[in-house]
Order: C-alpha cells, then structure tokens, then sequence
C-alpha cells in the first residue's frame, strides 16, 4: 500500500532542524520520542505529522517552546515550564476559556476550525488530546500562545499570526 503524502508543516522542519543541529541520526531521536526510525523517516518526509506529545518531548528535550515548534515565533523562548505530559483537563479548560473570551460558541468554533461540534466537546473536556493542526489552528483563531494553552506557560500571552479572527468575522460568526 502506497503512504500518502501531506505538505511538510513548520512543525515537521523544525523536528529535523533540531534533529540535525543536535547530531541525531532518525533512529536516535526516535529513541528520545519513543517512536520507530521509519516513522520519524514518515515525518520529515510529509507523510505524517508529530502529536502534541511528541511535540512536548522534543520541547522539554532541547528547551523550545511550543510556540516556536508551530512556527509563531522565531526565536526560542527558554522561558517555558517544563510539563512531562500534557494534562489534557487543563488544555480543554484552556480551550474553553478561549473560546468563551472570542463569544465564539463550540458550533462556531468547530466550523471556524472544520472539525465536529463534539470534536470540541472532547477537546474541552481532555476526552481527547487535541490535533497538532487543530492546536495551531485554534492559536492561529485566537492570537493565543500555545504554550499557554497546553499548560507550559502560567500566564496567557498573545502571539503574532496572520490568521487572527477579525471583529467583523466575530459578529458573522455569533449570527445565527
């Protein structure tokens, strides 16, 4: 069975940047992430993506911030709270206090991110460990840190994006 390609993320180049900085064959960092050579290899290849878990590894491993691994800031911040796992309670409660400061219903978000409405639920709840894509899309939405969101920063801090919700797509998106 052929794999199927995906476009490479930000994510994805910055694993393989701080791979190749740190002198680390696929099989060595697969080690540090707990995964197989071939599947870090499915990685930087395009044909799939890292979790927030592995994320959280390889920010806790070589002192980067979530933020710098999605691609919001260029610069690593060291400043970050080391979390052995994320806790997923914690993360939804983050999600949720967003979205209620953007009046943003789960309905709205979950069309605004293109995902289900109980896809959502289960993000708010920590039923279920949000997507990387949906992470960054949701930071992306609400100009939110994603350290913040996943618990490595105490305080909430805005970031940079290009994809900030507009006031004027706020008040369309709270239409009924």
């Amino acid at each position: 069975m052929e794999k199927e390609f995906r476009n490479i993320t930000e994510v994805e180049n910055r694993a393989r940047n701080i791979r190749i900085q740190n002198g680390l064959t696929q099989k060595e960092f697969g080690q540090i992430l707990g995964i197989s050579k071939s599947y870090v290899s499915d990685i930087e290849n395009g044909y799939t993506g890292l979790s927030i878990e592995h994320i959280n590894i390889i920010c806790n491993e070589y002192t980067v911030s979530f933020d710098y691994m999605l691609g919001f800031v260029e610069k690593i911040n060291k400043n970050v709270i080391k979390v052995e796992k994320i806790d997923l309670k914690l993360l939804g409660n983050h999600i949720k206090e967003i979205r209620k400061d953007l009046g943003l219903t789960q309905d709205r978000l979950s069309q605004k991110l293109n995902v289900s409405r109980p896809l959502i639920t289960h993000y708010e709840k920590g039923i279920r460990t949000i997507s990387t894509a949906d992470l960054k899309g949701f930071c992306e939405l609400s100009g939110i840190s994603a350290d913040y969101c996943v618990g490595k920063l105490e305080k909430k801090i805005k970031i940079k994006t290009n994809k900030k919700i507009k006031p004027k797509e706020i008040k369309k998106l709270m239409e009924v």
